[in-house]
């Protein structure tokens, strides 16, 4: 019979080398020189920018459309308190809601011509405040 060594049967077991790591992180040197040796990307350019200066007029402008609104609104309800302070006679061919529709219509109607007045003149105020900049416009191409 034959005594089988410890060290070389089937269960023993090889001590086992570590294995050696498979790539080292690079240094930034190498990155920088691995990327100038690369081909350069035919399509890809560096961008161009152009810079253009010019001397515009600064003007301020009156926001219309805002003060008709507002002018409308403000007349058609000034129109329709007034309304309540005036009695409406017994036996009346209209009710207080017929006027009070009406003289809103009305009321909008002066308020909106109230509002473009005012917008024409604050216009003509505010068109005396001009002034002068210098507009840069870039251009990357």
């Amino acid at each position: 019979m034959s005594q089988s060594d410890p060290s070389s049967g089937p269960a023993a077991q090889q001590p086992v080398e570590p294995a050696a790591p498979a790539a080292t992180p690079a240094s930034p040197a190498d990155v920088e020189a691995a990327a100038m040796a690369a081909p350069a990307d035919p399509t890809a350019h560096e961008p161009v920018v152009h810079e253009v200066q010019q001397e515009v007029t600064l003007q301020r402008s009156v926001r219309v459309t805002r003060l008709l609104i507002a002018g409308l609104v403000i007349g058609a309800v000034v129109a329709m308190i007034a309304c309540f302070f005036f009695p409406i006679v017994e036996g009346a061919e209209y009710t207080l809601a017929q006027v009070v529709g009406f003289m809103a219509l009305i009321g909008a109607a002066l308020g909106a011509g109230v509002g473009g007045i005012v917008a024409l003149v604050l216009g003509l105020i505010v068109r005396r405040q001009q002034g002068t900049g210098v507009a840069i416009q870039h251009d990357v191409r």
